[in-house]
């Protein structure tokens, strides 16, 4: 009777993290936090739970977090989320949030950054090459997305703001068969050495929670052969965009994000690696 009792109270708990998310049941895992813009540091990077979108999802009881699990004695590190999965209560047309790990120092949260080489001179640069290899678990729509804030000079925390952003780029590798194209229009089409990328533009862009007025360049290759686990020449996409006349050389590159923009459900991910190679 006790054990029958245990059961029922933990098939309770699946439903109530579920919710209408009904088919995903979260793996064991250790909670770092579920606060707003959560930043942990971790070997690979700052992990920040990012909620930029969460009034979007009004009354519904929405939750992320920053999580932690141990592998071969190796811990890895992620986080895990609950968005609506159907129309709630209108329809889920958002983009609800995106967590991510980061190197650099973001104009959305200036903080001190773990990497002094940031902010970088695009200018400057001779090699800006990232890999990633992600394991993602979900029932819902979500990409996979590297994405740099561009900024009009090196700006250190103390001075870094929104007002300082000129560009928003950003590298799909891989998004979910229902997810949203990228914003803006499609500009055309780049082949690199080992892939073929879709570009979208959109060069008045701003923040679609309404919570800033600022505007920038926004600009996303999407790979047209989507994978979590990645390689790529980041500078060599920049490059073309400048040559397009959509990026400027003289700018800044203040972070770079590794994340999960969520459009619906829950899940979770885990950056098994995150590495970004500079020069």
């Amino acid at each position: 009777m006790k054990t029958s009792t245990t059961v029922s109270a933990l098939a309770l708990l699946f439903v109530l993290f579920s919710c209408d998310n009904k088919t995903w049941i979260k793996p064991h895992s250790v909670s770092l936090g579920c606060s707003d813009y959560l930043s942990i540091l971790s070997p690979n990077g700052t992990l920040y739970n990012n909620v930029w979108n969460k009034k979007s999802a009004n009354s519904y009881e929405w939750s992320q977090c920053i999580e932690k699990k141990t592998v071969n004695d190796v811990e890895v590190y992620g986080w895990s989320w609950n968005w609506p999965l159907k129309k709630w209560p209108q329809s889920n047309n958002y983009i609800y949030a995106y967590p991510q790990i980061k190197l650099g120092n973001s104009p959305w949260d200036p903080k001190p950054t773990i990497n002094s080489k940031f902010p970088l001179k695009i200018s400057e640069l001779n090699n800006l090459t990232i890999s990633h290899d992600v394991h993602i678990s979900t029932n819902g729509q979500h990409n996979l997305a590297t994405s740099m804030w561009l900024i009009n000079s090196s700006h250190d925390a103390e001075t870094l703001s929104k007002s300082s952003i000129m560009a928003e780029l950003m590298i799909w590798t891989y998004s979910t068969p229902e997810h949203f194209n990228p914003a803006g229009k499609k500009y055309g089409s780049f082949k690199s050495i080992n892939t073929n990328w879709e570009i979208w533009v959109d060069k008045n862009w701003g923040d679609l929670s309404g919570e800033n007025n600022n505007k920038w360049t926004y600009i996303t290759f999407r790979s047209l052969d989507p994978k979590l686990k990645n390689n790529f020449n980041a500078l060599e996409l920049i490059q073309h965009a400048i040559e397009k006349g959509i990026l400027k050389a003289e700018w800044y590159i203040s972070d770079i994000e590794l994340g999960t923009e969520i459009r619906s459900g829950a899940g979770i991910a885990w950056i098994n690696s995150f590495e970004v190679n500079i020069n």
